[in-house]
């Protein structure tokens, strides 16, 4: 199949980060010699924007490649193909971040930031929460003087006593340690930041109360942040814009209002019915998908959606759907984007 062309996006705001036609492939090899004998599409073709100051949602099943995006972007993970562009400067051009060296990286990830998914595995259990947090201003030439100052700044940030600076992980709870990963985050004032599904290891009400932190933070210090869950009610919760993906393909990309109430692919419906709703009033049939989510090392051809997809017609088995926009600012990868009236949430 020829390469695609690069996405083109209507945007109005001011983007800081562009990712473009990015590519994650990794290899399944065989044997001693370590023959390559296919490849695991993590991410495959995948282009988006964030604007300065906002909150995109990623949602979607696990294994979907949200997690392996996230980690491209901050190329902790490096990628196949593609551009990742750093709008630093608004007066400069940007910036790709595939393209720099390890010094250059350096000097671009003070601006960049990740708060990991498992709060147990994340800190370092040899380190006290002083040497934790304070690691990233250690490693940009702040003195010890300063990095306590900042620190007991940011354990205040985050709803937690400095008195505490001298312990170790294990003295706090799955929560406590999840604030002390997003003190860390915090830590260079960075301008963007990823939040590899924060929440998902925390008890619920643990998870209010860090949303709630992170949204606070977001008032005050004003980051853009590339928010990564598979809870499509914290996704509501939190996000300006929402994308959704499935096996690596970004499938839909909308506003986060619109797309909750008037999706325009049948994934993000059948994702949409399974949210609970405790409220009473109108209920809504769950869309159950049949079969398995499809193999990345082995998609099927045509729309990668086709097998699970009740709406599905010969067309959506051979042709790939193109990346269109059917609304301002609403994308959509489906070749019925057009025809179906699909079920969003209902309007509360």
């Amino acid at each position: 199949m020829a390469e695609k062309e690069t996405t083109h996006f209507t945007n109005t705001g001011e983007v800081l980060l562009e990712v473009k036609n990015l590519k994650k492939y990794f290899p399944i090899e065989q044997g001693f010699m370590h023959k390559k004998i296919g490849e695991v599409k993590a991410v495959d073709d995948v282009s988006i924007y964030i604007n300065r100051n906002e909150t995109l949602g990623l949602v979607g099943e696990s294994g979907c490649g949200k997690t392996t995006l996230g980690r491209c972007i901050m190329r902790a993970v490096e990628s196949t193909s593609g551009e990742i562009l750093f709008h630093l400067d608004a007066k400069k051009p940007p910036v790709n971040i595939l393209g720099l060296d390890k010094k250059e990286l350096l000097d671009i990830r003070r601006n960049m930031a990740i708060i990991f998914q498992n709060p147990y595995s994340s800190l370092d259990p040899r380190m006290t929460i002083l040497d934790i947090v304070g690691e990233p201003l250690y490693l940009n030439g702040y003195s010890r003087d300063q990095i306590t100052d900042r620190v007991k700044e940011l354990m205040s940030m985050v709803g937690l006593e400095s008195k505490f600076l001298n312990r170790y992980p294990h003295a706090f709870s799955g929560g406590q340690r999840q604030r002390i990963g997003i003190a860390r985050a915090l830590a260079l004032k960075p301008r963007f930041i990823v939040s590899d599904e924060a929440v998902s290891a925390l008890d619920v009400s643990v998870q209010a109360q860090i949303l709630n932190l992170l949204q606070d933070l977001k008032e005050t210090m004003q980051p853009t942040f590339l928010f990564i869950a598979h809870d499509l009610s914290v996704i509501e919760h939190v996000s300006d814009r929402v994308g959704v993906m499935y096996v690596g393909r970004l499938m839909e990309l909308a506003p986060t209002e619109e797309i909750y109430l008037k999706p325009r692919h049948p994934y993000t419906e059948a994702l949409l019915s399974a949210i609970p709703r405790p409220e009473p009033g109108p209920k809504k049939d769950r869309i159950l998908l049949p079969g398995e989510v499809a193999n990345a090392a082995d998609l099927p051809p045509g729309c990668c959606f086709h097998p699970r997809c009740r709406y599905c017609q010969d067309r959506c088995k051979t042709e790939v759907p193109p990346w269109q926009e059917v609304s301002f600012g609403h994308y959509v990868s489906c070749h019925r984007a057009d025809d179906l009236e699909l079920q969003g949430v209902i309007e509360r």
